[in-house]
């Protein structure tokens, strides 16, 4: 099984390996955050005081859409589209914040594993509401360590 690492702005575009302009591949996925040390409205969970550090949030898509749900969330991250459906929406939309890598799997449901094989913490219940998951985010010292780390659980998980 493929694991893609991948920075953002390659996705969505000619270079892109997955084709997400034009495909829509099912998968799991996760958005490598880089995140100064502030604090975060998160919808229905509140204001959420973070540390700096490499963040990291794993989710599925399965649905209509697959993977493109990756090019949404690029967006929000960019600050071009502000409705805040899920989560990460607030995160990634947050000033400060930004979005580094983004790594998934075509194909495989892996979410939940891989978030637990990250020991995803960082704020409880933060993008586990549908299952029985701590949290779906994991916070790391930096960028570097979280992408690593986020690409080694996927091989064990997948």
């Amino acid at each position: 099984m493929t694991v893609h690492s991948h920075a953002p702005e390659t996705l969505g575009t000619d270079d892109d390996p997955l084709e997400l302009a034009t495909e829509s591949p099912r998968g799991t996925y996760a958005l490598v955050y880089r995140v100064p040390e502030t604090t975060v409205e998160v919808g229905a969970l509140g204001p959420r005081e973070l540390q700096s550090g490499g963040y990291v949030y794993v989710g599925s898509a399965f649905g209509t859409g697959g993977l493109r749900r990756v090019l949404r969330h690029r967006r929000v991250a960019a600050g071009e589209h502000d409705a805040r459906h899920w989560h990460v929406d607030y995160l990634g939309g947050h000033p400060g914040v930004e979005l580094s890598r983004v790594v998934c799997v075509v194909g495989r449901d892996v979410e939940c594993a891989v978030a637990s094989a990250l020991e995803a913490t960082a704020v409880s219940g933060f993008g586990s509401s549908d299952c029985d998951c701590t949290a779906h985010l994991a916070r790391f010292d930096d960028v570097e360590t979280a992408t690593s780390l986020t690409v080694s659980a996927f091989r064990r998980k997948t």
